[in-house]
């Protein structure tokens, strides 16, 4: 019972637009619902945070997002630290891509949170 309350959760969540996007459910029915199916709710939130999804409770509902790995903490950093030149010539080499190219590079990053 527990894996298909978590399943649905995923599936909510997709429904809504993520992972591109942070997704909110509300937390009182969420918790109504869990009740209804004798589910541990916060047995199946600490799973899906197992997968690397971030969980943020508030007064009324819950916030899912994707948790950045360190490989794009690393990143997210390295950017954060260039110096102005190099990040204009990034840009740069990012506005003279093919049109496809630069697609797949946003997608990407899209993919890995970054914006």
């Amino acid at each position: 019972m527990q894996q298909k309350f978590y399943e649905l959760i995923l599936n909510n969540l997709k429904t809504n637009g993520f992972p591109e996007k942070k997704v909110s459910l509300p937390l009182e029915k969420l918790y109504e619902a869990a009740d209804k199916k004798n589910v541990n709710l916060n047995k199946v939130l600490e799973k899906i945070e197992k997968e690397g999804i971030k969980i943020e409770k508030t007064l009324d509902k819950i916030l899912f997002s994707m948790q950045l790995n360190d490989m794009q903490k690393n990143a997210m950093d390295m950017l954060g630290k260039m110096d102005p030149t190099e990040l204009e010539n990034i840009k740069e080499k990012v506005a003279s891509m093919d049109p496809t190219e630069r697609d797949a590079l946003l997608q990407k990053a899209k993919e890995m949170g970054m914006f």
